[in-house]
């Protein structure tokens, strides 16, 4: 009788083991946060903290996300706030991360969908917690990643790169094609990307007063309003690498990243500012490039025109600050932009110095 209640119980406690996780969860799931330095980027309705979780299933068996949760916590080690996206109502919020399904001994990246904190929110330590759930919806796991974001503030002295009116086609907010590089794709990895250059990067495209960016055909150059504009050095540097050479046909060769790493880029400039930053611009026009490596440039000086060389979807300008001049191991970094104006309808508001993202329209001064 003894025996028997003791295996009962050994039981009862194997299965609330395995409903609540168990011990052996950090053999079983590993959560890291990526980059390694979180950044925290202001913008003016808040705070963002723009890293991924890289989700790393160690078990024989396949797993699936069903929540992802973010403790915040302050100076003092006080919770601050707590928010989740699971799988709790009829539509769940955890249906708004596409990928949550991870196959057995595989990592995928998960973009962090909890990045939004108002201004006063002291962001000491974040601590992600991510749930996973075995196919037979009993086995469940989970594993946490900490987190100390960094307020990173813009070294270089910055100035919109296009005179005129922009809009900002594509920046990096968490909808953005330059946000959402999964460059743990075994594709991506193959190429020996590591790192998301982009991640704080923007599309330039020159608009009308209505917002129009082209009067014509859109296959044709010519009819977008951005083509051959000036393409203005954002920073004071030095040149680190160029190159001039690609059609503006909007292709580039896949193959070619393997040997020449900034191939989508098509036609570009780097610009070393000297002090762990560097600003890139792709799709420059062929013809176009005025600089060389090694040449000092000032802020505002003419380094080339808007084109449409390599990965480009139309003419268009792709300006990011970076902490490198490569493109697989380097990380983006904040760029706050000096002596603009934000159109707003029917008024613009001039900043002395701020952030830019997505939908903007703005104009250097």
């Amino acid at each position: 009788m003894k025996t028997r209640n003791l295996l009962l119980l050994l039981l009862v406690l194997t299965l609330s083991t395995a409903a609540r996780g168990g011990q052996d969860d950090a053999q079983a799931v590993r959560v890291t946060a990526q980059p390694r330095r979180v950044i925290v980027e202001r913008s003016a309705s808040g705070q963002l903290v723009n890293c991924d979780l890289a989700v790393e299933n160690l078990t024989d068996e396949t797993l699936t996300i069903n929540e992802i949760e973010v403790s915040v916590f302050d100076a003092r080690g006080a919770l601050v706030l707590r928010k989740f996206v699971n799988d709790n109502g009829g539509r769940p919020s955890i249906h708004t991360v596409p990928v949550r399904e991870v196959e057995p001994r595989k990592t995928i990246l998960v973009f962090n969908p909890l990045y939004f904190f108002d201004h006063g929110v002291d962001l000491k330590r974040l601590r992600f917690r991510v749930s996973l759930a075995a196919k037979d919806g009993k086995t469940k796991r989970e594993a946490t990643a900490d987190v100390a974001p960094v307020a990173y503030e813009t070294k270089t002295d910055l100035a919109l790169p296009l005179r005129g009116r922009v809009l900002v086609w594509d920046g990096h907010d968490f909808y953005s094609h330059h946000r959402r590089w999964d460059y743990l794709h075994p594709f991506l990895q193959q190429l020996g990307f590591r790192a998301n250059a982009g991640r704080f990067g923007y599309d330039f495209v020159h608009v009308n007063e209505r917002g129009e960016m082209r009067d014509g055909p859109e296959e044709r150059n010519e009819s977008w309003f951005a083509f051959g504009r000036p393409v203005l050095a954002a920073g004071a540097g030095r040149v680190a690498d160029a190159y001039d050479r690609m059609a503006d046909d909007r292709r580039f060769d896949e193959a070619e990243v393997l040997t020449r790493e900034l191939a989508p880029a098509g036609n570009y400039v780097v610009i070393d500012h000297g002090n762990g930053e560097f600003s890139i611009f792709m799709h420059l026009k062929r013809g176009s490039v005025r600089v060389k490596a090694g040449d000092p440039v000032a802020r505002g000086q003419q380094i080339a025109e808007v084109g449409a060389s390599g990965s480009s979807l139309f003419p268009h300008l792709h300006y990011e600050l970076r902490d490198g001049a490569g493109y697989k191991t380097v990380e983006g970094l904040p760029s706050y932009f000096r002596g603009f104006r934000r159109h707003l309808g029917s008024k613009a508001v001039g900043v002395r110095r701020g952030q830019i993202d997505s939908g903007d329209i703005v104009e250097g001064r």
